[in-house]
């Protein structure tokens, strides 16, 4: 499992450092037709490009039901509405959006090409204020893809991936590219490989639902986003922050992270984080924290999170001062923290959690340990610094050395951190 972690970092580093994709292949219209905005029909099989080229900004196209052909090139600002299906060649995107103020709604939209180089996509958009609502896209590439788009939304679509082929193969379903200020709400995206930030700030993922994917939401360098009410499940990867700072996570669920490189929430080397009201379940992973807060003057805190049914509930790649951990619930983890490398887990702060493991009492009733939370496993300290001992995790053998050094405290290692006040009963989880 720790190969799968350090595999997995290493994956994303490579990948996230490409090149930017290239610029939206749309300019602004030339020669647009004056006068009051129309609406207009479309029928199935009719050119759309030529309708739009003559018709004037701010303008609405009604395509009828049935079949329409792409590429549709938008270099103006209107509407497309269906209910109609828009079917692409099989290479380039199938719907380009290079021109400001554009609502496309409720179509479906399918047949790009397959080119990660040049970014195929359902929808491509290179210009601001775009709203993409209540589309569904199926087995294109990439799914709505923002260039440079800002103040745009993206609200209530359905992007559905290829179901054949490594994971990883996949194109993102949606993705932002220096892209700041937008909204993304309400979508449901299955088997696409990530829904990503990448170089975009301020921008908030809402109410959305990615399933059966690599990376439920990937941030890199992606200052003031804001995560809520997210639903992550199945996929590899619940959320991933790296290389970012001011970001929120709150009320997420992530269940099912599982497999080597399964985990609920991960952050590496990211500043003024908050992570409050997530429930992550039943994953390989509950929380990895790799050097976060990357600044000694920064913090990463947890809070309310429910941590629950995970092979491990936290791991360590980096402790720093600053990350504070309190009022979580680490409910039947079978292994509560640990640190990659050994030693402990000090210069983090723990207080007022909820600790299943927990074998102290509380006397005065105020709902509070009387004795601290401070664990320490001989056998865990040994597998944190020699990774091939994963082998006899849970074995009678590690359980052995457990009896051991509780036998003779000379053995006992240190406390891997200390908890002084840990919360006794369950706490409350919505």
């Amino acid at each position: 499992m720790i190969v799968g972690f350090a595999l997995l970092t290493l994956a994303l580093a490579g990948e996230h450092d490409a090149a930017a994709p290239a610029p939206v292949a749309v300019s602004l219209g030339t020669g647009i037709p004056e006068g009051t905005p129309k609406k207009i029909e479309v029928a199935a099989g009719a050119d759309i490009n030529a309708a739009i080229a003559g018709l004037p900004a701010g303008s609405t196209i009604q395509l009828l039901p049935g079949e329409h052909r792409g590429p549709v090139l938008i270099d103006r600002p209107l509407t497309l509405l269906g209910p109609a299906r828009i079917v692409g060649p099989g290479q380039g995107s199938v719907v380009v959006v290079g021109a400001p103020d554009v609502t496309i709604r409720n179509l479906e939209i399918t047949g790009s090409g397959l080119d990660a180089t040049a970014g195929d996509a359902g929808v491509v958009v290179g210009a601001d204020r775009a709203r993409i609502e209540e589309v569904r896209i199926v087995h294109t590439f990439l799914g709505v893809d923002l260039r440079r788009s800002n103040h745009s939304i993206i609200r209530g679509c359905t992007i559905e991936g290829r179901e054949d082929g490594p994971i990883g193969t996949h194109g993102d379903g949606i993705r932002l590219w220096e892209s700041d200020h937008n909204e993304i709400v309400g979508n449901h995206l299955e088997h696409v490989r990530d829904m990503v930030a990448w170089y975009s700030e301020h921008n908030s993922f809402t109410d959305n639902v990615v399933e059966g994917s690599r990376y439920g939401a990937h941030l890199m360098h992606a200052e003031g986003t804001h995560l809520e009410r997210n639903r992550f499940i199945d996929d590899v990867v619940g959320i991933f922050v790296m290389y970012s700072r001011d970001v929120v996570i709150t009320n997420n669920l992530v269940l099912g992270a599982d497999g080597a490189a399964g985990m609920g929430i991960g952050v590496k080397e990211s500043d003024a984080l908050t992570v409050t009201h997530n429930r992550l379940l039943a994953s390989t992973l509950g929380i990895y924290i790799d050097s976060a807060p990357n600044r000694p003057d920064s913090f990463a805190l947890f809070t309310d999170n429910l941590i629950a049914y995970d092979h491990m509930g936290l791991r360590f790649n980096g402790v720093r001062a600053g990350a504070r951990f309190e009022g979580n619930n680490l409910h039947e983890n079978h292994i509560q923290v640990a640190v990659s490398g050994g030693g402990q887990a000090g210069a983090a702060t723990f207080t007022g959690n909820r600790w299943s493991d927990y074998t102290g009492y509380d006397l005065d009733g105020n709902g509070v340990g009387d004795l601290p939370y401070a664990p320490r496993s001989l056998a865990r300290s040994v597998v944190d610094r020699r990774p091939a001992a994963a082998f006899f995790d849970g074995t009678p053998a590690a359980m052995l050395l457990d009896l051991l050094a509780a036998a003779f405290p000379m053995w006992s290692p240190p406390p891997m951190f200390t908890d002084d006040a840990p919360r006794m009963g369950l706490l409350e989880h919505g």
